[in-house]
């Protein structure tokens, strides 16, 4: 639930943002519209979420990748903390770094007066998880009056970082594709170790402080290869240190670990058309899929890199993002973002038919989508991001049941402003400024990480147990 009003509005002036029994208005994008010029403020009700923390950066930091730690896996019990590193998009290609940083104190969301006195008594998590209840421990002395607190390291990148992408079998080592027209390959381990365990980092330090420092830069790619930008990069997590990437001309490259740097195991260079996202197959170590513009997806097999072994047209416009379910039992479902603003899940097993066509479409973001992500936790749930300055969380599996939905909202059912919303879409997160990315978190269930021009957001969404079934 947000208010919404102009931002030229007086703060006692929410007359915009209530019917007439002042009632408080939940903000549709595709129902309350703007007017041109107009700016709209959006006021998130802490109700919503079980927690929420936006972080500011000096330069917008664009793209980013969450990192595996070693604190746990199925981490519910608050305070949480995580790492991730991220890539900034400075105004000058000289000051451009990588931030390597870590969000401890992560607390659940304090609910004002008013949201006490409307929270109901019972509990609808039903024991979704069972480890605990995700409260935070009551004998616990409250550090930092209950906010976050922020580390970080950095580490000199030339160029905006379009890209920034951990390999899944170690997070320590980060490909990055720079604006200046090459990846390039950083080992962060150091910088992580700084933070995670800093008596043992610094006994380190001190017993190598006679020895050359060692770069955090591993490689990059050669002239001789990308000829230019891109933004296609993605780490296989079945071949052990591999990755490919592909650029603005439409050209892909393959790279697999040799002599402790990498080189080119196979490349097409014959593609006109920009390369926008590759994704790996999560079972097998030949396969992946990539998007491109002008609305095809393609499969490839890295052992035969003429042509795509696969290839249809998704969408009329450019295919933005893709990701392809990392589950076993849906290791055949792919989904695709558009230019458009459609996103479609795809059945790979179908892919060679003359005409594939989806398994479902999610007609609900009204301008191009920039972020696709399923779920480590449940691989039905998917989340999405869009220029429309929206995060959206689905559950594709969910079919609308008026009597259930009734019982479960109350009052407030049949309501015009969360009348006739999609059958699938769980939870809304708006008020982003053209976001870029979206990820989940794998190690803290319902954690999910966004970000745009103003900064990142970290939240977990008041049903986040339902979400993570």
């Amino acid at each position: 639930r947000v208010l919404f009003r102009s931002a030229d509005q007086e703060d006692d002036d929410e007359a915009e943002g209530e019917d007439a029994s002042g009632q408080k208005l939940v903000w549709r994008s595709d129902k309350n519209k703007t007017k041109a010029g107009e700016t709209m403020e959006l006021e998130y009700s802490n109700k919503a979420y079980d927690s929420f923390f936006q972080l500011r950066t000096e330069y917008p930091c664009l793209s980013f990748d969450i990192i595996k730690d070693n604190e746990g896996a199925n981490r519910t019990k608050y305070p949480l903390s995580m790492y991730f590193v991220c890539g900034s998009q400075a105004d000058e290609a000289g000051k451009n770094q990588l931030y390597v940083m870590r969000v401890s104190n992560i607390c659940k969301t304090k609910h004002d007066l008013e949201s006490d006195e409307d929270e109901d008594d019972g509990d609808e998590s039903e024991d979704v998880l069972d480890d605990d209840d995700g409260e935070d421990d009551e004998d616990a002395e409250e550090k930092n009056n209950g906010e976050p607190i922020i580390e970080y390291r950095a580490i000199n990148h030339f160029g905006t970082a379009n890209r920034v992408r951990c390999d899944p079998n170690n997070s320590s080592i980060v490909a990055v594709w720079s604006d200046a027209g090459h990846v390039q390959v950083f080992n962060i381990d150091s910088e992580y170790q700084a933070m995670a365990n800093f008596a043992n980092w610094s006994k380190e330090q001190s017993r190598a402080w006679d020895k050359k420092k060692s770069q955090s830069i591993l490689f990059a790619t050669p002239s001789s290869a990308h000829k230019t930008e891109g933004y296609a990069i993605d780490w296989s997590t079945v071949s052990a240190s591999t990755f490919a990437s592909g650029d603005c001309n439409g050209h892909i490259y393959v790279w697999q670990p040799a002599e402790s740097r990498w080189a080119a195991s196979g490349s097409n260079t014959d593609g006109t058309k920009s390369v926008e996202e590759i994704k790996w197959s999560p079972m097998q170590d030949n396969y992946f899929v990539c998007g491109r513009a002008g609305g095809k997806v393609e499969v490839w097999d890295t052992r035969d890199m003429r042509k795509a072994q696969v290839s249809w047209r998704a969408d009329r416009t450019d295919i933005n993002v893709c990701d392809w379910n990392k589950a076993k039992q849906a290791s055949h479902l792919l989904v695709t973002g558009a230019e458009s603003g459609a996103v479609a899940i795809w059945d790979l097993r179908k892919a060679r038919d003359a005409n594939p066509t989806p398994l479902q479409q999610l007609t609900w973001h009204e301008d191009s989508i920039t972020s696709v992500e399923f779920s480590s936790h449940n691989e039905s749930v998917l989340a999405v991001t869009g220029h429309d300055g929206q995060c959206t969380l689905w559950d594709l599996t969910l079919e609308r049941d008026p009597d259930e939905e009734k019982e479960i909202v109350g009052a407030i059912y049949g309501r015009d402003d969360i009348a006739d919303l999609p059958d699938q879409l769980m939870f809304q997160h708006q008020g982003l400024n053209k976001p870029k990315e979206v990820h989940f978190h794998s190690q803290i269930p319902g954690l999910v990480v966004t970000t745009d021009y103003m900064g990142l957001h970290i939240f977990k969404p008041m049903n986040w147990k339902s979400l993570m079934k």
